[in-house]
């Protein structure tokens, strides 16, 4: 009997100290950005997906938030191609619910969403050593139709 009690006081010492190393990670993985797949990661934005590859630059981005929005500027950089990092774009954008606007290309490349109430632009540009990303979030305008006279 003292055998059985002395086993069970060591399992349960063991147990509760794993479980006292969870809680400590937890708490350091909630400052670090969520992580939803294998190859991302959502930074402010709950539906606008980042490579891991990319290294997220917060001195040069900014979050606004009221209780009817939120809007910024989220700054990356990292040693990506840019025709991976534009088909990362448009395959995980349009999983997470946006849909495609339009995109221009010349030195850089810009894609343009847009979801019910908010538009988000991609801007990637090749420097001499890595490829940098701007993704600005803001509000949509809400359009009305108009009513107007009708040609006769």
């Amino acid at each position: 009997m003292k055998k059985i009690f002395i086993l069970l006081f060591i399992m349960l010492l063991a147990f509760s100290g794993c479980a006292m190393f969870k809680g400590s990670k937890a708490s350091e993985e909630a400052a670090q950005p969520r992580q939803e797949a294998l190859n991302q990661a959502f930074y402010g934005f709950p539906d606008i997906p980042v490579p891991k590859e990319l290294t997220y630059v917060p001195e040069h981005s900014f979050i606004y938030e009221n209780p009817s929005m939120r809007a910024g500027v989220m700054f990356f950089n990292g040693n990506v191609e840019m025709q991976s990092l534009e088909n990362y774009f448009k395959i995980n954008m349009a999983k997470n619910g946006w849909r495609y606007i339009n995109s221009f290309r010349y030195k850089d490349v810009v894609l343009n969403y847009q979801k019910e109430d908010k538009t988000c632009n991609i801007k990637m540009s090749r420097g001499a050593f890595q490829t940098e990303v701007e993704i600005w979030v803001g509000p949509a305008e809400k359009t009305t139709p108009q009513k107007g006279n009708a040609l006769k």
